[in-house]
């Protein structure tokens, strides 16, 4: 199941169904993402691994909700569209021979979630708390697939950076369906599905 998921998440990228997404819009603010929650569980598994070997990427210090600036939305903006440049999609098991390994990209390939990690380190080095930059996992509704997008929360709303857009994208602006979000206390909720 797993590997189906990175397989659908290069497929769409792949394939050029980007087309059918949503176009992007700038838009000032954005509201912040407030769903139904089933329970807050631990992370998942691959999640946790990925921790184990490097606590401090995953150390969620600093404050949770930052305040909206032309500099953060500049920064986010460009790191968003940097890595999707430089990073090619490339599944898992094609590129470090095993399923779902969440990491950083190696040798400039990773999937989705390597997308979502190196644009977190890359903030959180250029000074963001990683507190405010949180993992979710979501389920495309239009080409049921899932996918992992990385989260900014601010005063003005909960910002996508998705390697399937390179601006970034308000929350519900996307045909997602969020199921999993990390929390700066280091637990996930799981949403209701509807």
């Amino acid at each position: 199941m797993q590997h189906d998921r990175i397989l659908r998440c290069s497929y769409a990228a792949l394939t050029g169904l980007l087309a059918l997404a949503l176009p992007a819009v700038a838009r000032p603010h954005c509201g912040q993402l407030d769903l139904a929650v089933l329970r807050v569980e631990a992370a998942p598994t691959q999640y946790r691994d990925f921790c184990a070997l490097d606590p401090e990427a995953c150390a969620m210090v600093g404050e949770p909700v930052l305040d909206w600036t032309d500099e953060l939305n500049a920064l986010s903006s460009r790191i968003n569209a940097e890595v999707n440049a430089e990073i090619e999609l490339v599944p898992d098991e094609d590129n470090l021979g095993r399923e779902e390994v969440w990491s950083l990209p190696v040798n400039c390939r990773g999937d989705c979630e390597d997308f979502a990690l190196e644009k977190r380190r890359r903030l959180t080095d250029a000074g963001v708390p990683r507190a405010a930059l949180t993992m979710a996992i979501v389920f495309h509704k239009l080409q049921f697939y899932s996918h992992a997008v990385l989260l900014l929360e601010t005063t003005r709303g909960t910002w996508v950076l998705d390697n399937l857009h390179d601006d970034l994208m308000c929350w519900d602006a996307l045909p997602y369906r969020y199921t999993h979000r990390e929390r700066p206390d280091g637990h996930w909720t799981r949403f209701e599905n509807r």
